[in-house]
């Protein structure tokens, strides 16, 4: 599990930088033509975020890996829900319509979550010992 989580979150440092500097590359993944694979490519972030969320909160226990549990749960439900047509031309639309800082936000969100991953992993090595 932590082998998947370390390339996850190497996989989310390297997307974060990468969108930072090119957001009009996202952006044409979100107009109309190229809809199914951003719904695919969206439904498949959320899911797979949710299985980290578990993994992560599994790894951690207490209190805060509850937290991440109920987001991770909350995230699987926004998956599953994104996949009906309507919900997910909803929420493309929206974001075809931003402008370019806020693809960089979410780029840099991106990052620091993939760096979060990463504390998580090297804490959770120091206390097991």
């Amino acid at each position: 599990m932590r082998l998947l989580i370390l390339i996850l979150s190497w996989s989310w440092l390297i997307l974060g930088i990468w969108w930072f500097f090119r957001p009009t590359g996202i952006r044409r993944r979100f107009e109309k033509p190229y809809r199914k694979g951003a719904r695919w490519l969206l439904l498949t972030v959320l899911i797979v975020s949710a299985g980290i969320l578990f993994a992560i909160a599994r790894q951690l226990g207490g209190l805060l890996g509850m937290l991440l549990a109920i987001l991770g749960f909350v995230a699987l439900l926004k998956g599953l829900l994104f996949a009906r047509g309507k919900v997910s031309d909803v929420v493309l639309d929206w974001w075809s319509a931003q402008p370019t800082w806020v693809y960089r936000v979410a780029a840099a969100s991106l990052f620091v979550l993939g760096l979060l991953m990463q504390a998580v992993l090297r804490w959770g090595t120091t206390t097991d010992s």
